[in-house]
């Protein structure tokens, strides 16, 4: 019998942008210096680049500038949003990896509305493939939980907001962090081709995670500007034996985008659609984390 894939969740912000927190362009307002001049969502450059023309190339110092305010730490949460990450918690995801910089899935495990940064230190762990844990790419770095099912991993591919050197934003970070996994990925691809199937592989970063596991990504865009994403996924596509990707398009109608979704397609993706009417994007999340524990739960 062969083993199980790594099953694998992929939180974006989109569960947090339906409890009322901040959004992407909510994040550049904050941070632009030139808001007189600009109407960032009237301008259509990416958002890579949109990053750095808004700080007049100081995306670093703009991140650092709001540390606190990203990390939401103090933030209580919303029940009915700790409710539905929990639920997602509860599942057998082998990993969990987020693109967010707060710590909403660390507080909802803690069963608190809260989290401090002691508490984020203490989680603090990373694998064999590093002697220490990282402070800028987190490639190898993850904050450790404890679940009803034991402990999890959860990775914030991204960065995580009480370390300011490691969110990524901009296109010189995207960059230097694409050229990262292409470096990880040249010395783990004869890994990859050479897994026996009855065999469970070993994850030591989260680029690991994403390429061999089943991949289940909600509440995430898959924007065009996520170029490390993009070009995992097309690598996954190319590995024998790796495990699917499931991708939840949460829209109102006839809202979509049809390019982006054609090209997730192409990788191999499959598109798991959920209409939200209304405005009601919480009642479409609890569809979407519905339809995930039928699947996973299996």
């Amino acid at each position: 019998m062969k083993t199980r894939k790594p099953q694998i969740l992929l939180l974006g912000n989109g569960i947090n942008r339906a409890f009322d927190s901040s959004s992407w362009d909510d994040l550049l307002n904050s941070i632009d210096r030139r808001r007189e001049r600009y109407d960032i969502a009237g301008f259509h450059v990416p958002e890579t680049l949109k990053a750095i023309l808004l700080t007049e190339d100081n995306v670093d110092k703009a991140l650092k500038s709001k540390k606190h305010e990203l990390a939401n730490l103090g933030t209580e949460r919303h029940e009915q949003q700790t409710r539905l990450l929990r639920r997602l918690l509860a599942l057998p995801f082998d990993e969990i990896l987020t693109t967010n910089y707060s710590y909403e899935l660390e507080t909802a495990a803690l069963g608190s509305r809260e989290v401090t940064e002691n508490a984020l230190r203490r989680m603090q762990g990373h694998s064999d493939e590093v002697s220490r844990a990282e402070s800028r790419f987190l490639l190898h770095t993850f904050n450790k939980i404890e679940t009803e099912r034991g402990e999890r991993r959860i990775w914030h591919i991204h960065g995580e907001a009480r370390k300011p050197n490691s969110m990524i934003l901009g296109a010189y970070f995207y960059g230097n962090l694409l050229g990262k996994l292409v470096e990880l990925n040249k010395k783990r691809g004869n890994y990859y081709a050479s897994i026996n199937p009855d065999e469970t592989p070993k994850i030591r970063s989260w680029a690991d995670a994403f390429v061999l596991g089943d991949v289940y990504i909600l509440g995430f865009g898959f924007g065009f500007s996520e170029t490390d994403l993009w070009w995992l996924l097309n690598r996954k596509k190319h590995e024998p034996g790796v495990g699917k990707v499931y991708f939840y398009e949460l829209k109102p109608l006839p809202e979509t985008n049809r390019a982006k979704l054609d090209l997730l397609k192409l990788m191999d993706v499959k598109i798991i659609y959920n209409t939200v009417e209304n405005s009601c994007w919480r009642e479409a999340y609890e569809r979407a984390v519905a339809d995930i524990e039928k699947r996973v739960g299996k």
